[in-house]
């Protein structure tokens, strides 16, 4: 009975065993996550409201969303500093400007001041996005490097879990909106856990001189630089617009009520976080590569049902299916562009990474203003779309890195 329930569980368990520094680094990374998780997604699980509140039109609040992304450019030098003075400080700096930042969003009356606010908080989750995974690259043991970014996911998407339970709060109209960008300030209360146990990164203390951005946009990493950046970029587009209109997608498209939204999409959600532990155990014994062309594959026809399907079940189903890609390319992803770069460029490539991804999803909410107005959300969804054909393509021309040691990467494919 316990093989085969263990034969059952295996592809949710690590492949190799953690310490007790990987777990109370993997737990302190969690926390952090699940303040992010919470914050980042108060604008796309409140949009209704919160675009009635500011009296904005849909074209006009996926623009301000996506000039808030292009904004987040900010935290290419919180990557730099991390490449130059430590992990450590400038991962802090970036979970205190989530929080301020959330927090200020319900203070605001006016679209420019919530579109400010909501920059600042883009900027704080894109240097968060890249720190945290290199933190616990550089922290937890080698088998299971890509597991433990699994937890880091997985508190990101169960902050965003709680951020999608706050939207009954948001509906009673008039300033109820505000209300779950307030509650973010109970991340105020976490910050000095944080602090007393964010570690510096070994590997980092070794190798402490930083590299230089030419190294990576014209020296000797360009290449898998700009295979990175340009497939990050181009599957954010789509992701971002399926993401930041879900919610709408279900109430004024579909037909739900708050409550039917609420359950069909943490009910696919939850489902679907299985992804996560999955897409850890596949990196870690299968492969970065090709775990996250599985991943990317399944996010796409997920979210393409998503948009195109009005029964319920299927609804719940592509949700789910959605939901397992995405969650299951967290950990292979971001395991692949830890190891992919040198300690000294590290941070840096990661940092950059995470803000192609914010450029690429302020292309598919920008390109919203025109589109969704225009041709319709479903088939925007479907133009946009292209670019995780693109993502999965680049990909796949990226070397395989599992079991790289991360103080000797080189350029040699492997």
């Amino acid at each position: 009975m316990k093989q085969r329930l263990r034969r059952v569980l295996d592809p949710l368990l690590p492949v190799g065993e953690f310490t007790r520094l990987d777990r109370r680094i993997v737990f302190t990374i969690w926390v952090a996550g699940l303040i992010q998780g919470f914050a980042q997604s108060q604008a796309s699980a409140t949009l209704p409201f919160t675009r009635d509140g500011l009296g904005l039109s849909d074209g006009e609040m996926s623009f301000l969303l996506g000039i808030a992304r292009l904004a987040a450019f900010a935290a290419l030098p919180l990557g730099w500093i991390g490449d130059h003075r430590g992990r450590r400080r400038p991962l802090l700096i970036a979970v205190s400007l989530i929080v301020a930042a959330g927090t200020v969003s319900g203070l605001v009356f006016e679209a420019w001041q919530f579109g400010l606010a909501h920059s600042i908080l883009r900027t704080g989750t894109a240097a968060v996005s890249a720190l945290a995974v290199v933190v616990l690259a550089e922290t937890v043991s080698q088998s299971i490097r890509a597991y433990a970014i699994s937890f880091y996911g997985a508190a990101v998407s169960f902050g965003s879990g709680l951020a999608l339970m706050t939207l009954p709060l948001a509906e009673g109209g008039g300033d109820s909106w505000r209300i779950p960008y307030l509650l973010t300030g109970a991340g105020f209360l976490l910050l000095p856990f944080l602090i007393r146990n964010v570690p510096e990164t070994e590997v980092y203390l070794e190798q402490p001189e930083g590299g230089h951005w030419t190294d990576l946009v014209t020296g000797q990493w360009k290449s898998r630089f700009w295979t990175v950046v340009s497939a990050t970029f181009f599957a954010a587009a789509y992701g971002a617009v399926g993401a930041a209109f879900s919610t709408e997608r279900l109430i004024n498209d579909v037909g739900f009520t708050t409550g039917q939204t609420v359950l069909a999409l943490l009910g696919g959600g939850t489902l679907g976080a299985v992804g996560f532990f999955v897409g850890g155990h596949l990196a870690d014994s299968w492969g970065r590569r090709s775990t996250s062309l599985l991943s990317l594959t399944l996010a796409l026809v997920g979210g393409l049902v998503l948009y195109s399907s009005t029964s319920p079940l299927l609804v719940v189903i592509a949700a789910m299916v959605s939901a397992f890609g995405t969650f299951a390319f967290v950990p292979s992803g971001g395991s692949h562009r830890a190891e992919l770069f040198p300690t000294q460029l590290r941070s840096s490539a990661n940092t950059a990474s995470a803000n192609a991804g914010m450029a690429g999803s302020a292309l598919g909410l920008i390109s919203g203003i025109w589109t969704i107005d225009t041709i319709g959300l479903s088939n925007t969804i479907y133009l946009l779309s292209i670019g995780v054909v693109l993502a999965i393509v680049l990909t796949a021309l990226l070397p395989e890195t599992k079991g790289q040691d991360l103080t000797a990467v080189s350029t040699d494919a492997r």
